[in-house]
């Protein structure tokens, strides 16, 4: 654990103090030692029980040795690799990546404005849109494809996945076996199994339905990725008001009871397995018992726990609340990009989110895209230097000279951000140009994107050796 550094960089706002963080693990230690967690795999209660905590049936308490212990020895990040083995995302300190969310029942058709159940194919386009985005860094499903057999759908989801994009994929699935596919669909890629825990080409997330009641198949999904040294985050979700008392701070302390119990258990496996916290803590809606995802108490101090235990944080930004893509949708994905990042969530998940996790669009996503790399030029360091101060150009031409026509205009100007969507140029000018909207402007560039990005097919091979799990799934179902 550490003192959060105010002004450290990528951590530039705090809304919990060092002590703030110290009393909120000292809340989560003690009701795992007196409340406990219920844990429903017997070979977990084993692997618990074997080294040193209290099971009492399936109540699990751990004490403080235990989760300090599994603190110490955990890392302080991972790197995930894109399809070809390059590291493309060192997920520790205050790196921040964007990626989209997973499995929407619902889409919004941007060529037709209607809100409909999304089918394979929009997976497909969706996840090249993901691939050709610039500030997009990450992969997840999108969509819940309709039109496939719900015993199948998951892994031909991520079989769609791995041939649209070249990215680092997360693994989304409410089941063990269909993470031992797409393991093997990994493995595949990159050429064997070791070769896969040298250079993990993705994650899983394992989302817990409750933080003190944790069912087999989210245990075995930990248990597994534990073994094969996959980076994983597991998520016990806390709703405010309903599965914790309602304030944050409760609920952070009831968050990270929830979580020790997955980091606990997959040191006890492996001791040194890659895990990142979630520490998800929403708000519910008490007049609708909506879970509301863009709530600015949703923001920040969960970002600050993991930060505290030197650990990395997945986190949730550029999602809204709205029904549709509006002013509403974009102020409240730019708030929680811009909230995230400055706090340093590592990895940023749901960007085009809309309807509180219920739809998906990939416009909202494109604007997003553009938003990131707003808030990424913001975070970037302000270079002090001789060549950045000038004071040889500003003495040779001050006090009525110009600098448009200096060397040192042209070598730098490129620095400065200059978006693709956003418009910057006068009212003539855009209204020659069509006098289009944000949305509008979004819109066409999803669907350039769709027409024309290429991603690089699979090895023959690859996909052969991938094509023979999705087959073994379909025989089984």
């Amino acid at each position: 654990m550490k003192d959060i550094l105010v002004g450290q960089r990528g951590v530039r706002m705090q809304k919990l103090t060092t002590e703030d963080c110290r009393r909120i693990h000292e809340a989560s230690l003690r009701l795992l030692a007196n409340v406990g967690v219920e844990v429903h795999h017997e070979g977990a209660l084993e692997i618990f029980r074997e080294a040193g905590a209290s099971v009492d049936g399936t109540r699990v308490r751990l004490h403080r040795e235990l989760v300090e212990w599994a603190l110490e020895v955990s890392p302080n990040g991972f790197t995930l690799h894109d399809r070809g083995g390059a590291p493309v995302m060192p997920v520790t300190g205050t790196n921040v990546f964007f990626g989209p969310g997973s499995e929407t029942p619902q889409m919004l058709d941007h060529r037709t404005g209607e809100r409909r159940n999304p089918v394979l194919a929009d997976v497909a386009e969706g996840i090249r849109v993901v691939d050709a985005l610039p500030n997009i860094d990450f992969m997840m499903s999108l969509f819940v494809p309709w039109d496939l057999d719900p015993s199948v759908a998951y892994v031909e989801q991520f079989k769609t996945m791995l041939m649209n994009s070249t990215k680092p994929p997360l693994m989304v699935t409410p089941s063990p076996d269909d993470v031992n596919k797409m393991v093997g669909m990994l493995e595949a890629i990159a050429g064997g199994e070791q070769q896969l825990r040298e250079k993990p080409r993705g994650m899983l997330y394992i989302n817990v339905t409750h933080p003190f009641r944790h069912e087999f198949d989210d245990v075995e999904k930990a248990i597994f990725a534990a073994r094969k040294g996959l980076p994983f985050t597991y998520n016990p979700t806390v709703l405010r008001g309903a599965n914790s008392p309602i304030t944050v701070a409760s609920g952070l302390a009831v968050a990270v009871a929830g979580e020790m119990i997955g980091l606990v258990l997959s040191q006890l496996v492996s001791e040194g397995a890659p895990f990142a916290f979630a520490l998800s803590v929403d708000k519910l809606d008490m007049r609708s018992m909506v879970d509301v995802y863009s709530a600015p108490e949703n923001r920040v101090t969960f970002v600050e726990m993991a930060n505290f235990y030197d650990k990395p944080h997945f986190g949730l930004g550029g999602s809204s609340d709205s029904k549709v893509v509006d002013e509403q949708s974009v102020g409240e994905a730019v708030l929680s990009l811009l909230t995230e990042a400055m706090a340093g969530s590592n990895l940023v998940h749901d960007v085009g989110y809309m309807e509180s996790g219920i739809s998906n669009s990939l416009v909202q996503l494109a604007i997003c895209d553009e938003f990131i790399g707003w808030v990424r030029r913001f975070m970037d360091a302000t270079e002090v230097s001789d060549e950045t101060l000038q004071l040889d150009l500003i003495e040779r031409v001050a006090p009525m000279g110009d600098y448009l026509s200096e060397d040192h205009t042209l070598e730098h100007f490129s620095e400065d951000w200059y978006p693709k969507l956003l418009d910057q140029s006068t009212c003539d000018r855009w209204l020659k140009q069509g006098g289009k909207t944000l949305r509008e402007r979004a819109e066409e560039r999803v669907d350039h994107i769709i027409e024309t990005h290429q991603v690089e097919p699979l090895a023959p091979e690859i996909l052969a050796a991938i094509d023979s799990i999705t087959e073994q799934e379909q025989h089984a179902s």
